[in-house]
């Protein structure tokens, strides 16, 4: 842990009382002059504090905290957390710390990314301040071709913490898109590395992005406005994204440890915003229309196609508009 980082967790013990510089340097092995420019670190990034000579240092209750020790602090699950400032994207770097070995279970939290990424290719708006986005590493004992629950179980995980933190009612796209009042709120996008000899998953990422509240400058960009839509509609509430990240980690390991039981397949189920709607399927060139009549217990969507029930492991699903 950085110097920076040591020194705003003291803040955060210490919020609105005032505490030296001195006091700081002491307890964390540093000389002064490393606190203060520790302080100038943070300064420099928005966080509120005051100083006055010889009544040190004084951090705002104003401060909306955003680390390691604020999440970490609301999960009741132990795993491993790592938030970064600004990159590619969570599932890039979760990828390169899966193939160095890192712990299943480990968390990659990117404060904004610059290359967010969705299914099929596209791209994932993420540079904002007011989204949430993470990766959780992991090493399931799946074959490839059974991937698609770990996205289903994260799906559900997403919806209830959502639920449960804000309030809002959540409902799923098949296969992996989050609605909140008909717009895609939360888009989830798994990567593997598979074992060719086995077919097996040798890693597993699972990437979530979650617009808690539009992006402050100028909301969601013109080509996106009418479909994208995020948690809350005007501020994010103080202290939310830590909540949130920790729930999400929370709900995930609640189904993970027990997959095979599928016991998430019930709630997504009852979550679906696509059963019993007139959807066209898209399956690489060719496009297939029916009514949706169910997911079974491997997330297969089950359509009535007009000449009987075809099930679809894979594609993308778009209600048609009558």
């Amino acid at each position: 842990m950085t110097v920076k980082e040591t020194v705003l967790e003291i803040f955060q013990e210490n919020i609105g009382k005032s505490i030296s510089g001195q006091e700081i340097a002491t307890r964390i092995g540093v000389s002064r002059n490393s606190v203060w420019k520790a302080v100038v670190q943070l300064k420099n990034e928005g966080y509120l504090i005051s100083s006055q000579t010889r009544n040190g240092y004084i951090f705002s209750p104003d401060n909306d905290i955003f680390n390691v020790s604020s999440v970490k602090s609301l999960m009741k699950s132990e795993h491993e957390v790592i938030i970064i400032d600004k990159e590619s994207s969570s599932n890039t770097i979760a990828k390169d710390l899966a193939t160095a070995n890192a712990e299943e279970g480990t968390v990659v939290i990117v404060k904004s990314q610059t290359c967010g990424r969705g299914r099929m290719g596209r791209s994932f708006i993420s540079s904002s301040e007011n989204g949430l986005y993470m990766s959780i590493i992991l090493r399931p004992k799946l074959p490839a071709t059974r991937s698609v629950n770990v996205t289903v179980l994260c799906a559900v995980a997403v919806a209830e913490a959502i639920e449960e933190t804000s309030g809002r009612e959540c409902k799923i796209k098949w296969v992996n898109d989050i609605f909140i009042n008909e717009k895609k709120s939360c888009g989830i996008l798994t990567e593997a590395s598979v074992n060719l000899e086995n077919g097996q998953l040798d890693y597993a990422i699972v990437g979530i992005g979650v617009n808690i509240a539009p992006p402050s400058e100028d909301g969601f960009p013109d080509e996106i406005k009418d479909i994208a839509g995020s948690i809350y509609s005007d501020r994010m509430p103080k202290g939310y994204k830590s909540l949130l990240a920790a729930r999400i980690v929370d709900k995930f390991f609640k189904y993970y440890p027990d997959m095979e039981k599928k016991e998430y397949i019930k709630p997504y189920r009852e979550k679906s915003n696509i059963i019993g709607k007139q959807v066209n399927v898209y399956i690489g060139n060719e496009i297939i229309s029916g009514v949706v009549k169910d997911i079974d217990d491997d997330a297969a969507l089950i359509v009535n196609t007009g000449n009987g029930l075809r099930k679809f492991n894979s594609g993308e699903a778009r209600v048609r508009k009558i």
